[in-house]
């Protein structure tokens, strides 16, 4: 996992590094006060994966202080640092672990919540939380919220306590990528973000083979974000939603009222999402800017752009093909008549 200093934006350099044993390193995310960090593991050798837990203080050295390993070895793909514990995905069960790293060099599983079994399995992918809620987006089971300390339903990070769930019919909405593309397809609700009274909710999709013509491999993607309004939190109901023409709907960012996402083959995109969101978001011209992140001295010239990281103004990019990008949005141009 690298350190960049990116005091000076134009010219972001590596200054550092913290090496462990896994072949991926998905999710990076330090407490509040920034002092501490929680990084995720796939894939390791010695198939102990988990979490790292590490010393953030000096943010461009930092330095990895313990591991916590026992009750998650089958991998860790995703983890939301809050008030001192880590909310995490846990591949092997798919199943949401919450892990107690206050004592930083002794790091506990504090609790374990999962959905029931079913025939298509069981996969949580991400979480969020915000105000003793956590935001789950659970694959098949599409999302569901759970209190985890805001004591609507007596939850509290030690015995999360269900509140809510939203379904809706995956294999429906993607039928057209069946259809265009062979049988079968790899679909689910990738991630769930809470703003305001929304929380924006992205599929991830695959087609199930290889497009024709494409060179390293199946970079063909697509997903919609639906926009679920939950004021009554009991009831979460989508009201609207966006679904690009040109990829799918990876990770989000939320800045008041703008949106950013990376979508895949179809790089880098900012969404208006000021107001009452209704219908179609892309129909009604809510798409403000888009950068293809594509680059021929990339790993692949193809772009792949995984989400969109927002501070300060700047808007960070990864793109697993062509690396980091640093953003700005410029104002929107005035039209002289």
């Amino acid at each position: 996992m690298y350190a960049i200093d990116i005091t000076d934006v134009t010219h972001p350099k590596i200054v550092d590094s913290m090496m462990t044993d896994s072949r991926i390193v998905n999710d990076v995310m330090t407490t509040e006060d920034g002092k501490l960090g929680v990084f995720s593991r796939e894939g390791a050798s010695n198939r102990k994966n988990g979490i790292v837990v590490f010393d953030a203080s000096d943010p461009c050295h930092p330095k990895p202080v313990s591991e916590y390993t026992e009750t998650v070895s089958g991998g860790v793909h995703s983890s939301y640092v809050y008030q001192g514990h880590a909310y995490i995905t846990d591949d092997a069960t798919g199943s949401m672990r919450v892990i107690d790293f206050r004592d930083p060099m002794h790091p506990k599983e504090v609790a374990r919540w999962q959905t029931a079994q079913t025939a298509a399995g069981r996969y949580l992918h991400d979480i969020m939380v915000v105000d003793g809620l956590a935001y789950l987006a659970y694959w098949n089971d599409g999302l569901i919220v759970l209190d985890v300390g805001n004591g609507m339903k007596g939850g509290s990070p030690s015995n999360p306590q269900f509140v809510s769930q939203l379904k809706y019919d995956l294999n429906a909405v993607y039928a057209r990528v069946e259809q265009l593309f062979g049988r079968g397809f790899v679909r689910g609700t990738h991630t769930a973000w809470r703003q305001g009274k929304y929380v924006f909710i992205g599929d991830e999709v695959y087609a199930a083979h290889p497009y024709k013509g494409l060179s390293d491999g199946n970079n063909l993607t697509f997903g919609r974000l639906h926009v679920v309004d939950v004021s009554d939190i009991m009831h979460p109901k989508e009201v609207a939603w966006y679904e690009p023409t040109d990829g799918g709907v990876h990770n989000v960012w939320v800045v008041g009222d703008t949106l950013y996402l990376g979508n895949y083959q179809g790089g880098a995109r900012v969404l208006d999402i000021s107001g009452e969101l209704k219908g179609d978001l892309l129909r009604q011209g809510r798409e403000m800017s888009w950068i293809l992140t594509a680059d021929s001295l990339g790993h692949r010239r193809a772009p792949f752009a995984w989400g969109a990281v927002v501070r300060d103004g700047n808007i960070f990019v990864p793109d697993i093909n062509t690396g980091l990008w640093i953003l700005r949005l410029e104002p929107r141009q005035q039209t002289v008549p």
